[in-house]
């Protein structure tokens, strides 16, 4: 009854209306919605309001993706810098100490070379004990350019003859001192030489929105997922395979 009722609502409503509010098929235009007239019985499609959000939304540029900036990593305290640098040039000051033997000023070589070793081994002691955690990377950048740095320190002993003279000896000493306040002033002492021979590289990497340096020994180009690092000091991690 309610179906006949309406049937005869709509009949008289466009019977009524103006051409321009008729549907070209024959049903009505009412609002947002279409009555479509069908033998028998009728239908009201409503335009979805979602379907109008949603065309809206697709419409709208993509959002760009802000990207933190990049920082280079935190440098330790000075002491820690020294003791690194002196870690990273205690070759060049054994070579050093070597060639002025005969001289009463090799200790001037000796005491800070001393120094850089047992860091080293300090170093070395803090990986192996250490307890590692799983760190996950994005950026990697290589820093063995930087390693070039160092060949200035170890030319000195072939360049300059230091078992001749005092005055060559504390030249030697003065270079030497420079070259180690440059690379401790920048930062640049988490690069030693010595990893490289012992198979390891160093690199920037960023973890957690800060950046460290890496020393790894296996391929960074393939890590696909986190690796066990030890972490020394407040930007320095190692690497551990076991």
């Amino acid at each position: 009854m309610g179906c006949s009722r309406q049937l005869i609502r709509d009949e008289w409503r466009r019977s009524h209306l103006p051409s321009s509010a008729r549907h070209p098929t024959g049903g009505l235009m009412m609002g947002s919605s279409e009555v479509w007239r069908l033998p028998g019985s009728f239908r009201c499609t409503p335009s979805p309001p979602s379907a109008k959000l949603a065309g809206e939304r697709l419409s709208q540029p993509p959002r760009s993706v802000v990207r933190m900036p990049s920082r280079p990593p935190r440098r330790s305290s000075l002491r820690v810098r020294l003791e690194l640098g002196l870690a990273a040039f205690a070759p060049a000051l054994i070579l050093l100490a070597v060639r002025s033997r005969d001289s009463g000023w090799a200790w001037l070589f000796i005491v800070p070379a001393g120094v850089g070793i047992l860091v080293l081994v300090v170093g070395i002691l803090i990986v192996r004990r250490g307890s590692p955690d799983p760190f996950g990377f994005g950026d990697i950048a290589d820093l063995s350019g930087e390693v070039l740095g160092h060949i200035g320190a170890y030319l000195l002993p072939v360049l300059i003859v230091t078992s001749r003279s005092t005055e060559e000896i504390v030249i030697s000493a003065i270079v030497v001192a420079l070259i180690i306040h440059i690379h401790v002033a920048t930062g640049r002492v988490f690069v030693n030489p010595l990893l490289y021979l012992l198979g390891y590289r160093i690199y920037s990497a960023e973890s957690g929105g800060k950046t460290f340096y890496l020393i790894a020994r296996s391929d960074v180009s393939a890590w696909a997922s986190p690796r066990r690092c030890v972490r020394i000091g407040s930007s320095v991690l190692v690497e551990r395979h076991k």
